[in-house]
């Protein structure tokens, strides 16, 4: 079985949920740009984006990226790419009018290093655009305990108040701002997204630290409590399943199964499989033993049996794929 419900939304792809980013992306900045602006795409990946500007009549832009196969790619298509970061821009100074850093600095260690970097390559007045995960929102995500923070690469945390006290500190003034939501893997499941356009000054402002600034805390306060309650009703839903000892099946082998299988006493279950239709997964991991195996192995589930969906993007996916194999037991949503 194919991953066909993945398809469409690899980074800086094609397909209608990444067009949909990119229109969204570009209605945002078109007041801030024109046919002549200089553009930079920082984590172009395989400059789906750029695609988009062309297409738009856009000439001067270019990408960059930290994975080679990807700038690679974009150069194939007769685009300019290089290989860099937004810490460390493989380009001279005052080079461009427009830098796009979207969906980048939550994986940062240094974030602020984005806007001294973007000071030096933006020329006077140029702009900054950061879309950012809202940190402030995540519990509009999913009712998935902790989702928000058990994206791994997603290491800081911001809501607006934050990036404004950076971009400040740096140089940079706010232009225009708005909340959307973020498509990440499946229309099933959207970020809380922060568009934020900033522009170049000559001062650099003294940071005015107020109790909105101690916002997020509050928030994350509120976050944490709720999705310790969603983790306690689960414990009891699996100490059931520990108790009953019957063979279960766990699909969807990611950051929820790791939280679950830790957290949750779900590693006392009787474990009969591990199901994922990535063949990486398959061919490669293994979780304290188990391999990872495709959804044929469901073939031998008996009607005592039972399996846990736990890759939430997907419920609805993978429900069609329990149906069309026909599958025996019990399935539980989280």
């Amino acid at each position: 079985m194919s991953a066909a419900y993945k398809t469409g939304n690899m980074p800086g792809g094609e397909g209608t949920a990444a067009n949909e980013r990119y229109s969204n992306l570009f209605n945002f900045l078109s007041p801030h740009i024109h046919l002549q602006t200089r553009i930079l795409d920082v984590g172009c990946a395989i400059g789906g984006f750029l695609d988009y500007l062309n297409d738009q009549g856009f000439e001067n832009f270019a990408g960059i990226d930290l994975v080679d196969k990807f700038v690679k790619k974009v150069q194939q298509k007769g685009y300019t790419a290089k290989l860099g970061s937004a810490e460390a821009i493989p380009f001279g100074s005052h080079s461009f009018d427009a830098l796009i850093v979207n969906q980048v600095i939550e994986h940062l260690i240094a974030p602020r290093k984005v806007f001294k970097e973007a000071r030096r390559v933006l020329g006077e007045g140029g702009i900054l655009y950061l879309g950012i995960p809202d940190a402030s929102r995540y519990e509009d995500i999913c009712s998935f305990d902790f989702y928000g923070l058990l994206i791994r690469d997603h290491i800081q945390h911001f809501y607006l108040e934050h990036i404004k006290l950076m971009a400040m500190s740096e140089g940079f003034e706010l232009l225009d701002t708005e909340c959307n939501d973020h498509l990440v893997i499946s229309p099933e499941l959207f970020l809380p997204n922060i568009n934020v356009i900033f522009r170049r000054t000559d001062q650099h402002s003294t940071l005015n630290i107020t109790e909105k600034s101690f916002h997020l805390r509050h928030q994350f306060e509120t976050y944490v409590k709720e999705s310790l309650a969603g983790q306690k009703q689960k414990n009891l839903l699996i100490s059931e399943l520990i108790e009953s000892q019957n063979p279960l099946y766990a699909w969807g082998i990611g950051n929820e199964f790791l939280y679950l299988y830790e957290n949750t006493g779900l590693k006392q279950c009787n474990i009969s499989g591990l199901i994922d239709v990535n063949s990486y997964k398959q061919k490669n991991l293994m979780v304290k033993g188990f391999p990872i195996a495709s959804p044929q192995i469901l073939s031998k589930a008996d009607r005592q049996s039972k399996i846990i969906i736990t890759a939430i993007a997907y419920q609805k996916a993978i429900s069609r794929s329990l149906e069309d194999l026909h599958y025996a037991g019990s399935i539980i949503y989280l």
